[in-house]
C-alpha cells in the first residue's frame, strides 16, 4: 500500500513539474495574462466611461448633478482618493474633495521619479469636437512588503497553486488510474481485431462520451487516424446541423450516444452530417446503445452507417419531385390557356360561336326543365362598314374592342356575350324575362353611344339591338336567336340606335325575318360535344387520319372567309373535319398500305366512306352537313376512277356543290404537302400546279383559282408550325402529361407506362419528335429491371419541359392566326 502511494506520489511529482514547466513557459511566450496589466486597463476604461459621462453632463451644464455623480464614485471606489474636473484654461472646475492637494502631491513626486501613496491618471474630454479640458484621479497606491514581489505577481500565486493542488490530486488521480489498469485491460487486442472487420463504423466511448476505441471502417470514412481520436468527445468531431434542422440550429444538439448514456436507452436511425477535411459532406445512420447496466454505467457503443448515396438519391428525388410538380402546374396553366383560346374569340375576348352555343344548349335545356325565363339580345354596330371605309380596319378592330369591352363589362357575369360575326354580337340572359332583357339592351346601348375614341375623336358610335324570350315559344336556340336578329332588322329599318323587342303581332318583323332567311341560313344543331367524341376516336384509331382532318378543315375554313356567312363556314368546318369518320374501321394494312390499292381494296374504302357517311346523318340530323360529305365523296370517287368531273351528277344546292368542291381540293392540297407512306412531301408550289393540273377533271378550275389565291407560302407555314396540332391535340397533350405526372408522384408504373404511351402517340401523330422519343424513352425506362427513379424523374421533366414548350408556341402562332382570320372575316 505505501509503495503504491510512493509511487503515486512520484508520478505526481513528476506530472507537477511538466505542469509548472509549461505555465512558466506559457508565461514566457506571453500566453497568461499580466493581472497587472489586465487592471491597469480595466481602470482605465473605468475612467473613460466617467469622463464620457461627465463630458454630456458638462455638455447640458449639470453641475450638481455631476458633483454628486463623482462624489458617489469616490465613496464607493475605496481606491480612488478624488476626482477633480480642469479645464484647459487649467481651472479646476469641480473637486470632490482635497483633490486640490492630492493631484499637486501626485504631480510633485512623480516629478521626482519616486513612489509614493498616490497614483494620478487624467483623461481628456471634448465639446463639440473641441479639446475642453481633462477629467483627473487619483488612487491609493498599495503599500508593498519584501514579499509583495512573490504574493503580488499572478504567475507566482497560480505557480504555488498548482504545486500544493497538483501533487494531492495527480496523488489520487494515479493510484485510481493504477487500480484500474491492474484490474482489466481496457479493450482487449482481440475485440479491436474483430470490430475492424465490420463494413459499418464503429465507435466505443466511455460514461463522458470519449472515444475509447474506433474501428477502421469509421477512422478511413472521416480520414482521421486512431491516435487523434482516442480521448477526444465524439461529440466534437466535425458534425453539422441538417439543412432542414436550421431553423433549431440555436437549440443545442443530442447526439444519440449521449442520449443513450443518459437516459440508457437505445437509440436508432438518427442522421447525422459530418464535414470532412476537404469540405465534402458524409450522411451517417446512427445507432447508439448504453453499455453496462443504470448502476454501473460504463459508456456507449455506437456505429455509423454511411449512407451518403442514398440520402442524396432522396434529395434528389424531392428536388425532381418539386420540379416535376412545378412543370405540371404550368402545363395546368398552359391548358387553361388553350381552353381560353378555344372558347374566345381572339379579336373581342367573346365566346366565340362554338363555346357560345355550348352553352347556349345546356341553358336551353335548363330553361325548358325548371319553366325559367331566357332572354337573347342581338347588337349590331350601326354603320360599321362605312368606319371600315372611312378610317381603315385598324379602326374598325378597335370599335369592336371598345364595343365587346363594353358588352362584357355589362352582361358576362350573368349571361353569355358571344361574337356572332363581323360586328354582331349576341347576348343570352338565363332567368331573365323579356322586361329586364329590355332593360338591359337599354343599358348597352346607352353604354355604346357613350363611347369616344382618342383618334378619331369625332367618330361617334350607335348600335340598334333586338330582344327576345322564350315567352314567343321559338323551336330552337337558333329560332330564339333568329326572332331578336329579326327586331335588330327592324330596328335598322325604324332608324338604327334603338332597341326591339319581339311581338307576335308584328308584321313587320316577320317580314323581317323572312326577308333574311335567304341571307343567313338558319344554324342547324350541330353538337360540338359530339364533333369532339367522333374526332377523339378517329384520333386512337389513326392520329395522322385526324390531324389530316383538322388541316383540311383550317383550309377549308380559310378559303371560305370571305365567299360564305359564318353559320356556312362552320357547317364546312364540321364537314371537313368528320370527312374521314369512315376511316375508323378500315384496317391497318389497308390504311398504311404503301403502295396503290386493289379493286377491292378500293371497294372496301368505299363502303367505310358510305359508313361515315351514315354515321354523321345518324348522329347530327344535319341535311346540310350529310350533303357535304356525300357530295365531296361523290367528286372524290369519280376522281379514282379517272373520270371527267362533267360526268358527275348535278348537286341541286349551288353553295353545298361549292362547299364539297373546295373540300376535295383543300383535301387532295393537304394529302400533297403532307408526309405519308406512299408519297414523297410536296411543297406548296408544287401542290398548287398538280392542283391546276388536274383542274376540269378531279378538280373545278374556279375552286382551285380561288384556293390558290388564298392559301399562300404565309398561311403555310402557320399551318405547318404548331397550329398544325389542332387546338384538341394540344389539349390532349397538356392532359396526358398531367396524368403523366399525377402518375409519377403516385409511382404507379403501371399508369406511367400507360400514360408515356397515350402521350407518344399523340405527339408521334402531331409530328413531335422531340416528345415522340421522350415518352417512348420513359417507356422503355418503366420496363427495365432495375429501376432507377432518378433517371425517371429527370427524363420525364424534360418531357414536360418540351410539352410546354410546344404549347408555348402552339398558343403564341394559333393567336397570330385566329387573329388574322377575325380580320379577314370582318
Amino acid at each position: 500500500m505505501l509503495r503504491e502511494f510512493i509511487a503515486s506520489l512520484r508520478l505526481a511529482f513528476a506530472l507537477v513539474c511538466v505542469g509548472v514547466s509549461l505555465i512558466l513557459g506559457g508565461q514566457w511566450l506571453g500566453l497568461i495574462p499580466d493581472v497587472d496589466a489586465v487592471e491597469m486597463r480595466a481602470r482605465q476604461q473605468y475612467c473613460e466611461s466617467i469622463a464620457i459621462n461627465a463630458s454630456a453632463h458638462v455638455r447640458r451644464q449639470q453641475w450638481v448633478d455631476l458633483t454628486t455623480i463623482l462624489r458617489t464614485q469616490v465613496e464607493r471606489n475605496e481606491d480612488i482618493l478624488s476626482i477633480g474636473l480642469r479645464s484647459d484654461l487649467g481651472t479646476l472646475r469641480l473637486d470632490t474633495g482635497h483633490h486640490r492637494e492630492m493631484w499637486a502631491h501626485f504631480e510633485e513626486n512623480n516629478t521626482d521619479g519616486e513612489g509614493d501613496r498616490v497614483e494620478g491618471m487624467r483623461v481628456p474630454i471634448t465639446l463639440n469636437r473641441r479639446p475642453w479640458g481633462n477629467v483627473e484621479f487619483c488612487f491609493r497606491k498599495p503599500e508593498s512588503t519584501a514579499w509583495a514581489p512573490l504574493t503580488e505577481h499572478s504567475v507566482y500565486r497560480l505557480v504555488g497553486f498548482f504545486v500544493i493542488a497538483g501533487l494531492a490530486s495527480y496523488t489520487l488521480f494515479v493510484a485510481k488510474i493504477m487500480g484500474v489498469f491492474r484490474k482489466t485491460q481496457v479493450v482487449p487486442d482481440r475485440v479491436r481485431r474483430a470490430l475492424d472487420t465490420l463494413a459499418e463504423g464503429l465507435l466505443v466511448l466511455d460514461e463522458h462520451g470519449q472515444i475509447v476505441l474506433a474501428n477502421r471502417a469509421f477512422t478511413e470514412t472521416i480520414g482521421i487516424p486512431l491516435e487523434d481520436l482516442v480521448k477526444q468527445k465524439a461529440s466534437e468531431l466535425s458534425w453539422t446541423v441538417p439543412q432542414s434542422s436550421e431553423s433549431e440550429a440555436d437549440e443545442a444538439v443530442t447526439y444519440p450516444w449521449i442520449a443513450a448514456i443518459d437516459q440508457s436507452e437505445l437509440q436508432s436511425e438518427q442522421m447525422l452530417h459530418y464535414r470532412l477535411v476537404d469540405g465534402r459532406k458524409r450522411i451517417f445512420s446512427v445507432n447508439a446503445a448504453p453499455l453496462g447496466g443504470d448502476d454501473n454505467q460504463r459508456g456507449a457503443l455506437a456505429t455509423f452507417r454511411d449512407v451518403t448515396h442514398v440520402e442524396e438519391h432522396r434529395e434528389e428525388l424531392e428536388k425532381m419531385l418539386g420540379m416535376l410538380r412545378s412543370s405540371r402546374d404550368e402545363i395546368e396553366r398552359k391548358n387553361t390557356e388553350l381552353e381560353i383560346l378555344a372558347t374566345q374569340d381572339a379579336l373581342t375576348g367573346c365566346l366565340n360561336r362554338r363555346a357560345f352555343f355550348e352553352r347556349f344548349d345546356a341553358h336551353w335545356r335548363t330553361a325548358h326543365t325548371d319553366n325559367t325565363p331566357l332572354s337573347c339580345i342581338m347588337v349590331d354596330n350601326d354603320h360599321f362598314k362605312s368606319v371600315n371605309d372611312t378610317y381603315g380596319h385598324h379602326i374598325g378592330d378597335e370599335v369592336l374592342r371598345r364595343v365587346s369591352k363594353v358588352i362584357r363589362e355589362l352582361h358576362q357575369d350573368h349571361g353569355l356575350v358571344c361574337r356572332y360575326g363581323g360586328e354582331e354580337f349576341c347576348v343570352v340572359f338565363p332567368n331573365m324575362t323579356l322586361q329586364q332583357a329590355i332593360e338591359e339592351a337599354e343599358k348597352t346601348r346607352e353604354a355604346i353611344a357613350a363611347i369616344r375614341l382618342e383618334d378619331p375623336a369625332e367618330l361617334t358610335l350607335t348600335a340598334s339591338l333586338g330582344v327576345s324570350e322564350l315567352r314567343f315559344n321559338p323551336s330552337d336556340p337558333q329560332e330564339l336567336i333568329n326572332q331578336a336578329d329579326a327586331c335588330l332588322y327592324v330596328a335598322k329599318r325604324e332608324g338604327r340606335n334603338r332597341v326591339i323587342a319581339y311581338n307576335m303581332n308584328m308584321q313587320s318583323m316577320e317580314d323581317a325575318a323572312q326577308n333574311q332567311a335567304a341571307a343567313k341560313p338558319k344554324r342547324l344543331d350541330i353538337s360540338y360535344q359530339a364533333v369532339t367524341a367522333l374526332m377523339s376516336a378517329l384520333s386512337y384509331r389513326d392520329a395522322k387520319t385526324a390531324e389530316h382532318s383538322r388541316r383540311v378543315a383550317h383550309w377549308c375554313s380559310r378559303a371560305a372567309a370571305n365567299v360564305l356567312d359564318p353559320a356556312k363556314i362552320y357547317v364546312l368546318e364540321i364537314a371537313a373535319l368528320l370527312h374521314d369518320i369512315g376511316k375508323v374501321g378500315v384496317p391497318d394494312n389497308i390504311l398504311n398500305k404503301p403502295g396503290s390499292l386493289t379493286e377491292q381494296e378500293w371497294e372496301f374504302m368505299s363502303r367505310n366512306d358510305r359508313i361515315g357517311v351514315e354515321i354523321v346523318t345518324n348522329t347530327f340530323n344535319c341535311d346540310e352537313l350529310t350533303a357535304i360529305i356525300s357530295a365531296h365523296q361523290a367528286i372524290r370517287l369519280q376522281g379514282q376512277r379517272s373520270r371527267p368531273l362533267s360526268e358527275l351528277q348535278t348537286i341541286e344546292d349551288e353553295q353545298v356543290a361549292w362547299c364539297a368542291k373546295l373540300l376535295t381540293v383543300a383535301d387532295s392540297y393537304d394529302a400533297m404537302i403532307s408526309n405519308s407512306v406512299y408519297r414523297e412531301q410536296s411543297s406548296h408550289e408544287e401542290a398548287i400546279a398538280e392542283l391546276r393540273r388536274c383542274a376540269g377533271t378531279q378538280f373545278d378550275p374556279e375552286v382551285v383559282e380561288h384556293f390558290a389565291s388564298t392559301i399562300d407560302e404565309r398561311a403555310l407555314a402557320v399551318a405547318s408550325g404548331a397550329f398544325a396540332l389542332g387546338k384538341q391535340a394540344a389539349i390532349q397533350i397538356g392532359l396526358n402529361v398531367e396524368r403523366l405526372a399525377a402518375a409519377l408522384n403516385q409511382q404507379d408504373l403501371r399508369a406511367l407506362q400507360e400514360h408515356a404511351s397515350l402521350l407518344a402517340i399523340t405527339a408521334s401523330s402531331c409530328g413531335l419528335d422531340s416528345i415522340t422519343e421522350a415518352a417512348n424513352h420513359i417507356c422503355d425506362i418503366t420496363n427495365t429491371e432495375d429501376l432507377q427513379w432518378t433517371m425517371l424523374l429527370r427524363d420525364t421533366n424534360e418531357l414536360l419541359d418540351t410539352a410546354r414548350a410546344a404549347q408555348s408556341e402552339f398558343l403564341r402562332d394559333a393567336l397570330e392566326l385566329e387573329t388574322s382570320r377575325s380580320f379577314q372575316a370582318d
